[in-house]
Order: structure tokens, then C-alpha cells, then sequence
């Protein structure tokens, strides 16, 4: 049994999801992807993006504990379950960073008149 590996299966995946709630949360105040992005919202979106990254690395790890303590019981299932809903959160907050950094620089054809 390895019940070392389940509880930081645990505590991963909670960390995870804590780190990507409040990622979320200040991403709706920031807002990075507004119409007009200043220097700022933007170095906080990278920021951001970096926390996300972060938060799937936290996921993964939190599952692969999880599964490799998976004979302890219900303490690793909790944390791969924890571990999935963190990287679903870390996921979908890397596809809104990906969204908002489309918008940061505009590219624009040149029409030459040829």
C-alpha cells in the first residue's frame, strides 16, 4: 500500500483546484481580452496563462499519484478526482488565454494594389 502517494494525490489535487479557481476569479476581474488591452492586463494574462500551465502540471501529477496508490481506497480516488476537475479547470483557462492572446496583436494585410 502507498498511502504517502494517495495523500499527495490528495493534496494536489486540491491545491490545483483552489490555484485554478482563483486563477478564474481574477481572470474575470482583470479581463485580459477586452477590447482594448493595455500593458498591464496583458502581463497579467501571461501571468495568468503561466498559473494555468502550472495548475494542469499540479493536475497531472495529482492523477498519476492517484493511480499508482489506487489500492489505498477511497484517498486516491478522492485525488484523482480533484486531479480532473483541476486539470479541466487548467484547461479551459489555457483555451480562454489563447483566445484573449489572439486578440493582442492584430495582423493586417497589405494591400499593395499589384
Amino acid at each position: 500500500m502507498r498511502p504517502g502517494l494517495a495523500l499527495a494525490s490528495v493534496a494536489l489535487g486540491a491545491v490545483g483546484v483552489v490555484f485554478a479557481g482563483s486563477t478564474w476569479i481574477t481572470w474575470f476581474i482583470v479581463q485580459p481580452g477586452g477590447a482594448l488591452p493595455t500593458p498591464l492586463s496583458m502581463v497579467v494574462g501571461l501571468v495568468l496563462g503561466a498559473l494555468w500551465v502550472l495548475v494542469l502540471g499540479a493536475a497531472v501529477l495529482s492523477v498519476l499519484f492517484g493511480v499508482l496508490a489506487r489500492t489505498t481506497g477511497r484517498l486516491a480516488l478522492t485525488g484523482i478526482a480533484l486531479g480532473v476537475v483541476a486539470g479541466l479547470l487548467a484547461l479551459g483557462g489555457a483555451l480562454a488565454f489563447v483566445v484573449a492572446a489572439m486578440d493582442w496583436t492584430t495582423v493586417h494585410a497589405v494591400n499593395r494594389g499589384l
